[in-house]
């Protein structure tokens, strides 16, 4: 708060300031007593009040909600049934393994079946085993979201009442008015009243906002524990 402002040609500037940190308490720093003198005029005739800052301690906090889990949901779309023959040999000279002839050869295994040599992992077939299937024992998911922040926070506002007393404790009103951030007061007095303390009160606060980051999907659903089946056409 200072006191008459600079608008008029020649005007004195009394600074009736609160002190640093002030609170808004009832405060008589840089009291000016009645009637004081200003090269023939007195010294108190307006009273101005700079636009309250409102302080900006640092980037919001974000708040992470953690969903529910999403369903389970089946990633294959075909499955296989994978039988082995009840009874099985090495085959003599080449250690490779024979399995039981078909009770009629030529005929197709029953319901769908296949006749295929299988193998650990996903790799090529060889004659006459050319029908390759790969089939997964499970999936490695690694779905997720990028890491959620805040950016610094804009538009914060606020406003005040500022009241000045002639006394010294707040007693006797000179006046209060409602001060904004957004623009300074300046306003006239009886010329030479005394200002002989001050109080203000914080009476609205808009925090502004934070632009949000992050939160974008990240990762995949990736097929794991190849096995192929190498089959005859």
């Amino acid at each position: 708060m200072r006191g008459p402002t600079q608008d008029a040609p020649g005007a004195a500037v009394t600074s009736f300031a609160a002190p640093e940190a002030w609170d808004g308490a009832c405060t008589a720093a840089n009291a000016i007593p009645a009637g004081q003198d200003c090269g023939g005029r007195p010294c108190v005739q307006a009273l101005s009040v700079e636009a309250p800052v409102v302080a900006v301690t640092g980037a919001c906090t974000p708040r992470v909600d953690e969903p529910p889990p999403p369903a389970r949901l089946d990633p294959w779309q075909t499955r296989a049934l994978a039988c082995l023959p009840g009874a099985y040999t090495e085959c003599p000279g080449d250690r490779s393994t024979c399995m039981p002839s078909p009770e009629q050869p030529g005929v197709p295994p029953p319901g769908g079946f296949l006749t295929c040599v299988f193998h650990e992992g996903d790799v090529t077939c060889d004659e006459p085993y050319l029908d390759r299937h790969v089939f997964y024992g499970g999936a490695e998911d690694t779905r997720g979201c990028s890491e959620c922040g805040c950016g610094e926070p804009e538009g914060a506002s606020c406003t005040i009442m500022a009241s000045v007393y002639s006394d010294g404790a707040c007693a006797d009103q000179v006046a209060s008015t409602l001060v904004s951030s957004m623009a300074s007061f300046c306003g006239v007095t009886p010329p030479g009243v005394a200002l002989g303390s001050k109080a203000a009160e914080v009476v609205a606060v808009d925090p502004g906002g934070c632009a949000p980051s992050g939160g974008e999907p990240t990762g995949e659903v990736l097929p794991a524990e190849p096995s192929t089946f190498c089959c005859q056409a």
